[in-house]
């Protein structure tokens, strides 16, 4: 064995662990990331519910006051 006893790993292998270890990182701050903007997306849209929901009592109080006149 080029490089030690039985016991010693090859460089190669340790490369694939902290590979692996890399994607994994990666992998869960990616997930992270998603997490965060489905949760501002949903912010976002419970602002937009509330603004037509605002409009559309608007829309039947200026109707309501077109018919009394």
């Amino acid at each position: 064995m080029p490089w030690g006893g039985e016991h010693m790993q090859t460089p190669s292998g340790w490369i694939s662990i902290i590979l692996g270890l890399i994607i994994l990182v990666v992998l869960i701050f990616a997930f992270y990331q998603v997490n965060k903007t489905l949760n501002e997306f949903k912010i976002e849209l419970e602002k937009l519910k509330n603004a037509l929901e605002e409009t559309r009592k608007n829309t039947e109080e200026v109707r309501r006051k077109l018919e009394e006149v």
